[in-house]
């Protein structure tokens, strides 16, 4: 889970360089999803496509005239808070997701097409979206008290409400889920609250659930035994809060998975802790296991595996490349499922060491690293580009008590003062990890997506 330490007003600016008038929304169908990682009218997804590539082959902006590019219209929610959701953008409409409400605009002038306006009945833990998938003339999102929407892309309606999970313990649904055959993905958030998070499927037609994988494996669920527990009750986490990737060749979902809980009183929860901290794949259509990758086991910081991992293709390998909060990138080949290369992005201090009562100096805080968005992929220079903070802080270990609907961290983080951050944009091999060059900021955080 982030902790988001800087805010931003509810104001969000779009350069309109998609024209189009509201009407019936009919689409994206399956086909135009499959094919949204290449797209050049639209942004489907979190991530723009299934890959998460955040990769676009348009030539009109480029190094030559991007400083002529100039603010076109302005759309104001009127509502504080920071933005976290990336806009979905088809047939020239934007779809903007905040807390409680879902706004359509005209992409071409900011004018206002419709706002849905949820009224929670439940807790909100965490008030936040990251946005919708979209299909069939229908968005769907999750909510700040654990319900799954589904409404009517081109009015606005609400046409099913589930709830999920119980957001009075913690649970709510803030990633950005995706859409496949007629499935919508989605997964809990709420670690840092002590939830058992698990991924759902779930029939976009009728928002029933298809199925459920439990990302805190209990009883005899294999991963159990990696949760030697003192308190079989008082242990949990697994968030996936951002978004997800999806191979449509072979119908494997992608799933970034968060930290385990309680976040830094590891000594509660001997073992390796599956599958927290991982990229998790499992089979689309069933929801069982296919593989898997663990990059920090056993967490005692609140190193998540945060932002949905990117799949690409590199010299007839299928590769798939995913960055932690720790600052690692880390690729791994998945023909052989074997890791490929680990590289760090930013410093690295006391990763490997405890927290104390006294105080663990540790770089970098858990607010730092790479938070919501991965790579992005450029083929054509065979290069992965990526966003990450540089930022340190001091881990102490507390009082543990798991309290219903509060957080349940087991010590405190004291962040280093933001004056210190460095925002890093960094370029990389794809194949080997090799720094190509780097662009840094002192002083400023670089939370946001990268697009190339």
């Amino acid at each position: 889970m982030n902790r988001q330490t800087t805010t931003a007003i509810g104001l969000m600016t779009l350069t309109a360089l998609l024209l189009g008038n509201a009407t019936a929304v009919q689409g994206p169908n399956q086909e135009e999803l499959n094919s949204a990682d290449s797209a050049t009218d639209s942004w489907l997804m979190y991530n723009k496509g299934y890959s998460g590539q955040r990769h676009s082959t348009l030539k009109e902006i480029n190094s030559t005239n991007v400083a002529q590019l100039q603010r076109v219209c302005t759309f104001d929610t009127g509502e504080d808070g920071s933005f976290q959701a990336t806009p979905q953008v088809y047939k020239g409409v934007a779809f903007i997701a905040t807390a409680t409400k879902s706004y359509a605009i005209d992409a071409a002038t900011c004018k206002t097409l419709w706002v849905n306006v949820y009224t929670p009945t439940g807790a909100q833990p965490n008030p936040v979206s990251r946005g919708f998938a979209i299909a069939d003339g229908v968005l769907y999102r999750g909510t700040s008290d654990a319900h799954l929407l589904a409404l009517d892309a081109g009015t606005g309606k609400t046409i099913w409400d589930k709830k999920v999970e119980d957001s009075g313990s913690g649970y709510f649904l803030s990633a950005s889920p995706i859409i496949w055959n007629n499935k919508v993905f989605i997964g809990d958030a709420g670690a840092d609250w002590g939830v058992k998070a698990k991924m759902y499927a779930f029939d976009a037609k009728t928002g029933e659930k298809v199925w459920t994988f439990d990302l805190i494996p209990t009883g005899n669920q294999p991963g159990a035994e990696t949760w030697l527990k003192v308190n079989s009750t008082a242990t949990g986490g697994g968030s996936t809060w951002t978004s997800y990737s999806l191979n449509p060749d072979t119908g494997l979902l992608y799933l970034p998975v968060g930290n385990p809980a309680p976040d830094f009183a590891s000594q509660y929860r001997p073992g390796n802790n599956l599958y927290t901290n991982s990229v998790v794949v499992l089979d689309a259509a069933t929801g069982k296991l296919n593989h898997y990758y663990q990059q920090v086991p056993k967490d005692n910081k609140d190193y998540d595996t945060a932002a949905a991992p990117v799949l690409y293709s590199l010299d007839g390998q299928q590769r798939m490349a995913v960055i932690n909060k720790a600052g690692y990138l880390f690729s791994y080949d998945e023909a052989q499922k074997t890791q490929v290369f680990k590289k760090d992005m930013i410093t690295a201090k006391n990763q490997d060491k405890n927290p104390t009562a006294a105080g663990l100096p540790i770089c970098p805080n858990y607010s730092a690293g790479a938070q919501w968005s991965g790579p992005s992929y450029m083929p054509d220079q065979k290069m992965l580009v990526i966003n990450a903070v540089d930022w340190c802080g001091t881990v102490k270990l507390g009082e543990v008590r798991l309290i219903k609907g509060q957080l349940f961290f087991g010590g405190a983080m004291q962040l280093d003062p933001v004056s210190k951050a460095v925002g890093n944009t960094v370029a990389v091999d794809a194949a080997t990890g090799k720094e190509i060059w780097r662009y840094s900021t002192p002083g400023i955080r670089i939370v946001g997506g990268v697009t190339t």
